[in-house]
């Protein structure tokens, strides 16, 4: 029986989280189709490090050291079984290929290539959510992409002919969609429904989360990103790259991509080159919020949120703002003062203020329930 091994390497911001979620939520498809997936864990975002844990130990400093005894029998195990292919999917394969390569020679990579402009904006995002980034973005050029190089080296040293390189975009999918595109590479034509997972924020909520990252409380960090990854009454297409200098920058990398794709020996890149070469741009917005549009974000989010966001209110009003002080009484202020009063009748009565108190006995002394 002819067994092919597949490793899925991202690289990050090209739809991993997707592409792991799916293939987690579908042993069934993917044992019918000799697909031999390892479980992994998924978080309640639905997002995971893949399959890095299977054959990857990880020490307290967060040092990733192959475990090769795991690695060998899963292999063993897949030889043995009537599988026909083994996927594996981690961003982090992407910086270990040269190690893979060398303990599993018959590997084959799937590597995804997108638009440096789109990476740069959503790398930007994630910052946002994630990493407590307070500046507006940096969209500086650069004349090297370190993804790209990386490919270079290992092509240098290995050959080109165990890469299959993907321009990332749903244009440029199968089906017009990822994980039907990566199942395509296996040789499998399937329509899938894509799982939505870690979504990008809306402009409102962006500068929303830019400004209440100056607080940095890191207990409430996901609870807010959660929140609003659902906030939807905003602005979803946008660029917060002006036009010009998009579409110059567009060209530009253009040119730099076609280079590395000219080095790698591909022509698989010719449609991604091409488009950035006619780039079409988003509508371009400021960095900058509106008291109106601030307080929709608020809004949702204390409907998202409800006593915990009383209890936000609370935190951050004991904590002196860096930027936007306005911003910092307009959150406070927007609370709606049932949920005040609901986590103190919560806390217990010896909690109530006075006038509250008053009113709960002046209500049972007229014999009214409270």
């Amino acid at each position: 029986m002819n067994k092919e091994i597949y490793i899925h390497v991202g690289p990050p911001k090209t739809g991993t989280s997707a592409v792991q979620k799916w293939l987690s939520s579908n042993p069934s498809f993917l044992k019918e189709h000799g697909i031999y997936y390892p479980s992994h864990s998924v978080d309640i975002n639905g997002v995971s490090s893949g399959n890095v844990r299977n054959i990857y130990d990880v020490d307290e400093a967060k040092k990733f050291t192959l475990n090769k005894d795991r690695l060998s029998k899963m292999l063993d195990v897949f030889s043995v079984s009537e599988y026909t292919s083994l996927l594996l999917s981690s961003e982090f394969f992407f910086r270990r290929m040269d190690e893979l390569k060398v303990h599993i020679p018959k590997a084959k990579f799937i590597v995804y290539v997108r638009n440096p402009m789109e990476v740069k904006e959503s790398n930007y995002n994630q910052s946002v959510k994630r990493h407590f980034q307070l500046e507006k973005i940096n969209a500086t050029r650069s004349n090297y992409l370190p993804n790209m190089a990386r490919l270079v080296e290992f092509t240098d040293t290995y050959g080109a002919q165990d890469i299959h390189l993907r321009p990332y975009g749903a244009n440029y999918f199968k089906r017009g969609n990822i994980v039907s595109d990566l199942l395509s590479v296996i040789g499998i034509d399937a329509n899938v429904t894509l799982p939505i997972v870690n979504n990008s924020y809306l402009l409102e909520a962006l500068e929303f989360k830019r400004w209440f990252n100056q607080f940095h409380l890191v207990d409430y960090q996901v609870m807010v990103d959660r929140a609003l990854q659902g906030f939807i009454e905003g602005s979803s297409h946008y660029s917060l790259i002006a036009k010009e200098q998009y579409i110059e920058d567009s060209n530009y990398y253009a040119c730099v991509l076609e280079n590395y794709a000219k080095a790698l020996k591909t022509t698989n890149l010719a449609p991604l080159i091409a488009d950035m070469k006619n780039a079409s741009t988003k509508p371009y917005f400021i960095q900058s919020l509106s008291d109106d549009h601030f307080l929709s974000v608020c809004r949702y989010l204390q409907n998202a949120l409800q006593l915990d966001y009383y209890i936000l209110t609370k935190k951050i009003r004991t904590l002196a703002p860096v930027q936007n002080a306005h911003f910092h009484h307009l959150f406070i202020a927007s609370c709606n003062r049932k949920f005040k009063y609901l986590y103190f009748i919560l806390k217990g009565p010896s909690q109530l203020p006075k006038v509250v108190k008053r009113f709960i006995n002046y209500t049972k002394s007229l014999g009214r329930p409270f």
